[in-house]
């Protein structure tokens, strides 16, 4: 898993102003991710890229006439765009703007770090756009990755969210309409499989549970009643349900009523036991 709090994604030829940039960036203790290799554009290449990108938590463009005429720099950014990534456009140098197709570029403003301008007060307005809501934008990221990774195993039920990670997920999703970037479909995708998913796990493990406490119910039955049935009277077996009745009503309720909550199971039992009461105190006697 890749993460970081920014990937800053340029072309080559600026390279001499981005290394400035990620050295500052860095001293102000974000995480950044760079690529500093000229690597071909292969599929292995690509992924590393990919994978770094959804655990980004903004991505910074450099933005120039050679990053607009590059392959790569498009791919990252429209990738970039369709993870919901926060997109911060950055201009150190004149360009002609016709060249920029991203309409996530064209509405965002730019933060510049022309000649006009302070570059002390450049950075600092780049340092407070990549810390403001930087817990939920590092959030997304991991989500993102995970979501990513599931999608990827073909929806493989043992990467999906569980305990912890699920009740963050599940908190965040409630106030989603509170931040940007939202999260994305295959994201939302994501925690509603999970939630299956969690469910799923407790139906079988009530069930194990519920299966044993009759298979116990059904042993003292045993034990009870055939152990020693010749000498028991009708009332003493009666009396006796007392210790079996509990288990088995709470497992039959359970296998029933409760699959996915043991609450059920527990109010199955209890009326169990208060029919069996008012039977025993009004009924039983006049039999």
């Amino acid at each position: 898993m890749v993460l970081s709090d920014v990937l800053i994604s340029y072309s080559r030829r600026d390279a001499t102003f981005v290394k400035k940039l990620s050295s500052k960036l860095h001293d102000r203790g974000l995480e950044v991710w760079i690529d500093w290799e000229d690597i071909p554009y292969s599929s292995n290449w690509w992924n590393e890229i990919a994978q770094a990108i959804e655990g980004a938590s903004a991505f910074v463009c450099v933005l120039s006439d050679e990053y607009f005429g590059s392959q790569t720099c498009g791919a990252e950014l429209s990738l970039a765009e369709e993870s919901n990534k926060r997109i911060v456009p950055v201009q150190y140098k004149e360009f002609d703007h016709s060249l920029n197709s991203s309409n996530a570029v064209a509405i965002t403003n730019w933060l510049r770090f022309t000649q006009d301008r302070e570059p002390a007060e450049s950075l600092d307005d780049l340092i407070d756009t990549l810390n403001a809501d930087l817990a939920w934008r590092r959030f997304h990221s991991r989500l993102q990755v995970r979501a990513s990774e599931w999608v990827n195993k073909n929806h493989n039920g043992s990467y999906i969210l569980f305990g912890e990670d699920l009740d963050e997920a599940n908190e965040n999703l409630k106030r989603e309409h509170e931040h940007t970037p939202r999260l994305t479909t295959v994201q939302i995708n994501y925690i509603m499989a999970s939630r299956a998913g969690a469910k799923e796990l407790v139906r079988k493990q009530l069930r194990g549970f519920y299966w044993a406490t009759l298979a116990y119910s059904m042993a003292q039955i045993g034990v009870i009643y055939l152990w020693d049935f010749n000498s028991m009277s009708e009332t003493a077996m009666i009396k006796m349900s007392w210790v079996w009745l509990p288990g088995s009503s709470f497992a039959l309720g359970g296998l029933t009523a409760g699959r996915y909550r043991i609450r059920n199971a527990f109010i199955v039992m209890v009326l169990a036991m208060l029919l069996f009461a008012v039977f025993y105190a009004t009924m039983w006697q006049s039999l």
